[in-house]
């Protein structure tokens, strides 16, 4: 605009410039509060690339194929108890039969006692019969089985909703790891950190709420002395932690996978019928 129209305009219509004024404050405003969608998906793109690299290099790691088509596995090893942090000195022989995706038995001391976990029901069996596994012992159950690296890797993974992040590398045990977070539309988080050479799992965990007392816990799961039995990488010792303490140790003496199971292995009435 040339000068003279500008200060005709400007006598005018004296509000003009007034008006010019907030026009350009808006522009600039406008400008620098523009959406950048290119940079910003750009960005978490490659941040899920990366997630999905991490994660599907932890498939292969772990037996690949042949680790995503197990169907049942069979433990005998050894679980040990903690309290506040600290070993309690009981250690248990349990024979540990699993049929993915959700049933499990548990024969502890050769049998004497007996867990059986089908879905969402779960009974402990001794020489006294069966009875339901207490509530809070069973929502426990449940809620390993819901946020397990068996589960994680195979469902969660799999599940377009679900957002992966790559959180960056840090130290398990001195070990360099990746880490990459799994995050559910509920808001339900699971974290692995990954061996950044061998790409093999070292630490799982996941936050929740005490459902009495709505305090939040942290629940960590950590994987060691891996060996590879039929092509599958094993932990042969898995640790549970809670808050910080551990909880629960389980050591693998031998494992078999794949083994067909009788149809009445997890029927808590028959368990029963054998234990009297």
């Amino acid at each position: 605009m040339s000068t003279a129209v500008r200060s005709w305009s400007d006598r005018a219509f004296p509000g003009w410039r007034c008006f010019r004024g907030m026009a350009t404050a808006t522009f600039v405003i406008f400008w620098l509060l523009r959406p950048v969608p290119f940079f910003g998906q750009s960005a978490a793109g490659e941040n899920q690339k990366k997630a999905h690299r991490i994660l599907e290099a932890a498939i292969q790691a772990q037996g690949g194929s042949a680790w995503l088509n197990l169907r049942t596995t069979r433990v005998k090893g050894q679980i040990a108890g903690f309290y506040q942090g600290l070993p309690t000195g009981t250690i248990s022989d349990a024979d540990i039969s699993t049929e993915l995706p959700d049933k499990q038995r548990i024969d502890f001391g050769k049998g004497k006692v007996v867990q059986i976990f089908v879905g969402p029901h779960a009974w402990e069996i001794t020489y006294q019969g069966k009875k339901p596994l207490p509530e809070n012992a069973l929502q426990d159950v449940l809620r390993r089985q819901a946020h397990s690296i068996d589960i994680v890797l195979r469902n969660w993974y799999r599940d377009p909703a679900t957002v992966l992040i790559d959180e960056g590398q840090t130290l398990v045990e001195r070990r360099l790891a990746d880490k990459v977070m799994l995050l559910r539309p509920a808001n339900d988080a699971v974290t692995l950190e990954i061996d950044a050479e061998r790409h093999l799992p070292l630490r799982l965990s996941y936050e929740w709420r005490d459902p009495r007392f709505y305090d939040k816990n942290t629940d960590v799961v950590e994987y060691d002395s891996y060996q590879k039995i039929g092509g599958i990488a094993t932990p042969f010792t898995v640790t549970s932690k809670r808050n910080g303490e551990t909880i629960r140790q389980q050591f693998i003496e031998k494992i078999a996978f794949n083994l067909p199971f009788s149809k009445d292995l997890f029927d808590p009435d028959v368990a029963a019928a054998h234990l009297k």
